[in-house]
């Protein structure tokens, strides 16, 4: 996604399109290709905006916002803090947009939707598109377009996700999901790299994954496997010293060698 270097409010201009969201590593906000300067906007209704950000294009039931936002409010005064902060994010994003006549933050009877407009994206949604195009791939025998889609998706996974909220009970498991997702990406991108014989990208793809998962026994494999296809017999030993040395932390004993991997192509 490019991107303007210089930060305009968002009530420079009247004829805002569309918006692009990050969630992934750090949330950004771009209206009509500008970041936007939220520096005023009260920090509930940043919490807000986050959450429907990472939800974007899909409708979320106002009862799931107040629970996730307001869980400490009886139900009125959260559906009311709700009614602000949605009133708040409009006039942020379209200064000037008539009651009902908002692009992208869109009511549909008990539930709201951001809309990114066209021009307009999230990553979390590329994120996902491109696991969905790995799975048409694979199962239709193009291992290629898988390989192309698996790199997509870890392009668009920067990060944790929305790492501004640390523990909120809301982002947990959607934050762990994904990172899961992530890894098993990396993981299968290099077992497809290393079936096609690449054993230095799959070295890398495989590190990608121990990074977001250094417990994940087929990312362990498949590095020191790729590595000694590599030739780079000494690097594979510190690897496996290292696998061992999870193994046992985790109680499991000494890997000793690792088992066979047999990778093929999608």
């Amino acid at each position: 996604m490019i991107s303007s270097d210089r930060p305009v409010s968002a009530s420079a201009s009247a004829g805002h399109r569309y918006l692009r969201l990050w969630c992934f590593g750090g949330f950004r906000v771009e209206v009509d290709g500008s970041p936007v300067d939220w520096s005023g906007v009260r920090p509930r209704v940043r919490t807000l905006l986050r959450y429907l950000a990472a939800h974007a294009g899909q409708p979320v039931h106002r009862e799931r916002i107040t629970a996730a936002l307001w869980p400490e409010l009886p139900e009125r005064s959260a559906v009311n803090n709700l009614h602000v902060g949605v009133s708040t994010l409009r006039t942020f994003l379209e200064p000037g947009v008539a009651r009902g006549a908002s692009r992208f933050i869109v009511r549909d009877g008990s539930s709201y939707r951001l809309e990114v407009g066209v021009g307009g994206g999230s990553d979390v949604a590329a994120f996902d598109a491109a696991l969905a195009a790995v799975r048409r791939a694979r199962s239709t025998g193009d291992g290629p377009a898988a390989v192309r889609a698996l790199r997509n998706a870890l392009d668009e996974y920067a990060g944790d996700l929305l790492p501004e909220d640390g523990s909120a009970e809301w982002v947990l498991a959607d934050r762990e999901r994904h990172r899961s997702r992530a890894t098993e990406a990396a993981v299968l991108l290099a077992g497809l790299e290393l079936a096609r014989g690449r054993s230095r990208v799959a070295i890398t793809a495989a590190r990608r994954a121990l990074e977001l998962d250094g417990y994940h026994d087929d990312g362990w494999r498949l590095l020191i496997t790729a590595q000694r296809r590599a030739g780079d017999v000494a690097a594979a030993r510190r690897s496996q010293q290292t696998y061992e040395r999870v193994l046992c932390s985790l109680g499991v004993g000494r890997a000793g060698v690792p088992r066979p991997v047999h990778v093929t192509a999608a």
